[in-house]
């Protein structure tokens, strides 16, 4: 018995045709991938390793897109401090025996969290409908950071 290739042979031929142009779309693909993972990786490499933003900014720096939360977060945590230290200032005149120590460290620590919120309030670019608000709070920030000097100085003196 003799086979001949009839219509289902040139059929064979088309798919093998289809498989080749499939085979040749999945390298092309896979190839592209594979160049995009590459360039990808390399990109890490050209990124800048450090906060490039400004030279006064430092790690405890939050900054903000927006001007106006700028401007509100750092209200907020100027509030928070500004409460964290009339408590500790309180527990401090109830409890003349606390450590001296911890409360020097306390203020010391109140004074870096200052100088970053002042830091934070700086890097906040406001337009000029906020610089009013931006310039009192930075001098109200100012006045107590002098004010949280003092006190470092009356505990250490």
């Amino acid at each position: 018995m003799k086979f001949t290739r009839g219509s289902a042979g040139s059929g064979d031929k088309n798919n093998s045709s289809k498989k080749n142009t499939v085979n040749k779309k999945g390298v092309i693909l896979t190839s592209i991938l594979v160049a995009g993972i590459i360039a990808a990786s390399f990109i890490v490499w050209l990124l800048p390793g450090g906060n490039t933003g400004s030279p006064i900014t430092s790690n405890m720096t939050v900054t903000f897109l927006d001007p106006n939360m700028t401007l509100a977060s750092v209200k907020s945590q100027f509030g928070v401090l500004k409460d964290e230290v009339q408590n500790q200032v309180n527990a401090q005149r109830m409890n003349q025996t606390q450590n001296t120590s911890s409360f020097d460290s306390f203020v010391t620590a109140s004074i870096n969290q200052n100088e970053e919120l002042m830091k934070t309030l700086l890097n906040g670019n406001p337009d000029q409908g906020l610089l009013p608000e931006y310039l009192t709070l930075m001098s109200e920030m100012k006045n107590y950071s002098v004010f949280l000097d003092n006190m470092k100085t009356n505990i250490s003196g």
